[in-house]
């Protein structure tokens, strides 16, 4: 055997070692010493050779073998420290180790008390693997295809969004924080409010029985209005945005403008409030006189019809009485002095008139009413002693009229 056959054979035993090292190398060392451990199961359906042992969730060895003992499933299980205590009251369970159905066995080593452990986990002390399959049995075939279709476009929406699930995994810590913050204000109370909450909200979505149609309008033209708002990529919001601090300052501004306007007008509106209770108090017999005069009014057009011939004459009179107003107007002027005149003997005037009433105011047997009375006085009496004459003014001052007529 020449040099380069020897180092050939050398390589490829080598080569063998390392793949078989490969394949073995997930059981851990293939040359190192483990301890055996048999436990019998009803059930291990999804469990495969090579798969975890775990104790308290800590990977301690691998299923070496999976055969069938009296009708029961057996599982050879190798722990990797052989000095790992084991005890007669030792368990041993077939756990999902993920949402794709992989298993792995868990073990519980027991306490010192239950005594030595004989290699062997019966079937009492074993729990049955559960298949996570069975745990969609309880739903119908409806319920399955929603749920289907649910996770199949979840899985589409997450195309693309690695990244982004990324992000939200960094920033799930705070949000586990806010969670618990918002929690301990949801058991304020003993959590009577949130209570309160939830049955307002039952409350709320009981109104919405039957109005789904509508709810449905409305979200379709809330999409409408979304999609207009979105025009030129939200380019006019942006801006809108944007000078939104300016246009909240010049809105301030306006307010506080309007701050002493609305004082007067609160000011006013204590004022009015009087008439406007008066006017409240007045309403059912403004109300009343409405009604009431429906009746009235209907009958105001035939009133108007008869009365359009008396205004049309009116209008003729009114027409025609014009030159006759000018004549009063210029007569008026030309007696406005004569009458200032005798507006100074007012008194006189009256006192004429007076005594003319008490002429006329009693009747004879005859019909006459006018009486003549003889005064004597010292004009109408002369020679009776005394030959001097009486000299009287008959046109006296105005004002000068006495009770007597002198």
């Amino acid at each position: 055997m020449n040099r380069s056959t020897l180092i050939g054979i050398v390589t490829l035993s080598t080569f063998l070692g390392a793949v078989i090292f490969g394949l073995n190398a997930t059981r851990g060392n293939p040359v190192k010493e483990r301890a055996t451990v048999e436990a019998e199961f009803d059930n291990v359906a999804g469990l495969m050779v090579g798969d975890d042992v775990r104790i308290a969730s800590a990977r301690v060895g691998y299923v070496e073998e999976m055969k069938i003992d009296k009708g029961h499933a057996l599982l050879v299980l190798k722990i990797d420290d052989p000095k790992q205590k084991i005890y007669a009251d030792a368990t041993a369970g077939v756990t999902d180790r993920s949402g794709f159905g992989q298993k792995f066995v868990s073990l519980d080593p027991g306490s010192a008390q239950a005594g030595d452990f004989d290699g062997r986990i019966e079937l009492a002390q074993t729990v049955r693997s559960e298949d996570i399959n069975e745990l969609f049995n309880v739903f119908d075939d409806k319920t399955r295809a929603a749920a289907n279709s649910t996770l199949s476009q979840l899985g589409g929406g997450m195309t693309g969004h690695a990244q982004d699930l990324n992000d939200l995994l960094d920033t799930a810590p705070g949000i586990l924080d806010n969670t618990a913050t918002v929690s301990d204000a949801l058991t304020v109370n003993q959590g009577n409010d949130f209570v309160g909450l939830l049955q307002s909200s039952d409350r709320l979505a009981a109104r919405f029985a039957g109005r789904q149609k509508h709810v449905s309008d409305v979200l379709d033209q809330m999409a409408t209005t979304l999609d207009a708002i979105a025009v030129d990529n939200g380019g006019p919001e942006a801006e809108a945005i944007q000078d939104a601090p300016e246009t909240l300052d010049d809105v301030k501004s306006a307010l506080d403008d309007l701050e002493e306007p609305l004082e007067h007008t609160a000011s006013a509106m204590d004022d009015l409030r009087p008439g406007a209770e008066a006017l409240a108090d007045a309403t059912p017999d403004l109300r009343a006189f409405m009604r009431d005069a429906v009746e009235p009014l209907e009958d105001l057009p035939e009133v108007n019809k008869l009365g359009e011939p008396a205004l049309k004459s009116l209008t003729t009179l009114v027409h025609d009485a014009r030159p006759l107003a000018r004549q009063l107007i210029k007569t008026g002027d030309a007696g406005a002095p004569p009458m200032t005149t005798l507006g100074d003997y007012t008194p006189e005037v009256v006192r004429w008139f007076v005594d003319l009433g008490d002429t006329l105011k009693y009747k004879t047997s005859d019909g006459l009413y006018t009486r003549i009375l003889a005064i004597v006085s010292d004009e109408s009496v002369g020679g009776l002693g005394r030959s001097a004459t009486v000299k009287r003014n008959v046109y006296g001052a105005p004002g000068t009229v006495d009770e007597g007529g002198n």
